[in-house]
């Protein structure tokens, strides 16, 4: 490619050898050719420095002492010379055609900031479906656009499917680095609330389930989606207002619930007794979360 690419692809990643390879050809083998590669190595004590070397200088390597994806994939957009960012994930794999529709699209829409779109699991089916986003969902966000309450439902975004204008992210604060699991949805509210963001019902990359996946984390994964919820609500006021204190309660309440389900199956009594305290005061009239309250609170006194 010669002159300034229209797409920086940023890959972050930690210790992915043994799939960054069939990332990076995936990537490399678009049909969309106006792009640069960024691999921001965050402190790997694998071999991932020597399966970046094995494509020259068509991939510009960056490391980082390890602080974390969201950190290395600022550091990677602070690197990027395009006006559009694709962040992949190093364990994924991108369709031939993934810049080709996400920069298409974002071509003929010129005040669209951040458009995204589907994808597969790469071992089959999940879930009972396909696709990541079921079908009829992502035909409807194609056909009516995407508001703040689909976000909110259900985490839908991925940024292995989306391409981000770079001035967008920068004046949003790009990615939250005190997060480590629910940037992506975190950078998603902000951009959502800030800027037009547009949805394609196509497939255009496959995720990877496997056991070095960090989402697997629960109670992480729960702590950090309770808190990107309290901070949008506490950046964006009119956020309330758009999806309704009831349906904040019952999301905040059910993640409380489920972090006290893992806390109790761990012997963490005190803990579990705590969380399911908070979603019974968010819903105090729910007999699911009062009857577990009580059955845990007399059969575990002794807990802590």
């Amino acid at each position: 490619m010669d002159g300034t690419p229209k797409v920086s692809v940023i890959i972050a990643t930690f210790n992915r050898a043994a799939f960054l390879s069939e990332t990076l050809d995936s990537v490399m083998r678009q049909k969309f050719e106006e792009f640069e590669v960024i691999v921001v190595d965050d402190g790997s004590t694998d071999d991932t420095k020597e399966v970046v070397r094995h494509y020259g200088d068509r991939i510009r390597y960056v490391f980082q002492e390890n602080r974390g994806p969201s950190a290395a994939r600022n550091l990677g957009v602070r690197h990027a010379r395009a006006p559009w960012i694709a962040i992949q994930d190093s364990d994924d794999l991108c369709t031939p055609d993934h810049l080709e529709v996400l920069y298409g699209y974002a071509r003929e829409h010129s005040g669209c900031r951040m458009v995204f779109a589907n994808g597969v699991y790469l071992g089959g089916r999940e879930h009972n479906r396909e696709t990541i986003i079921p079908a009829g969902k992502s035909r409807r966000l194609a056909r009516e656009g995407v508001r703040l309450v689909d976000l909110f439902e259900k985490s839908i975004v991925r940024l292995q499917a989306a391409l981000i204008s770079k001035s967008s992210y920068d004046a949003v604060g790009g990615h939250d680095e005190n997060l480590r699991i629910c940037m992506d949805l975190d950078l998603s509210f902000r951009l959502l609330m800030n800027y037009p963001v547009a949805y394609i019902d196509r497939v255009v990359f496959l995720y990877r389930k496997h056991e070095g996946n960090i989402g697997r984390n629960e109670e992480l994964r729960l702590l950090e989606n309770i808190r990107v919820i309290e901070k949008l609500i506490r950046e964006f006021p009119q956020a309330e207002k758009q999806l309704g204190c009831g349906r904040i309660a019952r999301r905040m309440a059910y993640r409380s619930y489920r972090l006290a389900k893992g806390r109790r199956k761990r012997g963490q009594h005190r803990e579990a007794r705590e969380a399911i305290a908070t979603a019974v005061f968010l819903r105090p009239y729910s007999l699911k979360y009062r009857f577990f309250q009580l059955g845990w609170g007399s059969g575990h006194s002794r807990g802590g």
